[in-house]
């Protein structure tokens, strides 16, 4: 195979598999990963979801999230059992 041809598949390789990346990040632009609490409020990021269980007032234990599970033991193993993350598109 004449190296101008190997360099041109190579190069076509290379475009197509920055093309599938490209629309594969694209994709998750489209739908965001939203946090959700097991009290039922969705949060856009995680800063957002951790300044609420620091200053809420509804009732419910409120500050570090590792504090929060320390107040609930019969409720929560760890962190990840009071936060849920899912992904919810538009």
């Amino acid at each position: 195979m004449n190296t101008s041809l190997k360099k041109a598949a190579v190069m076509g390789l290379g475009l197509a598999l920055l093309g599938g990346i490209a629309g594969t990040h694209a994709d998750e632009r489209k739908s965001p990963k939203t946090y959700v609490l097991e009290d039922g409020t969705v949060h856009a990021t995680p800063g957002e979801m951790f300044q609420y269980l620091r200053t809420r007032d509804n009732g419910l234990a409120a500050g570090n999230p590792r504090d929060i599970v320390d107040a609930y033991p019969e409720e929560f193993d760890n962190v990840g059992d009071l936060i849920r993350q899912k992904r919810q598109s538009d």
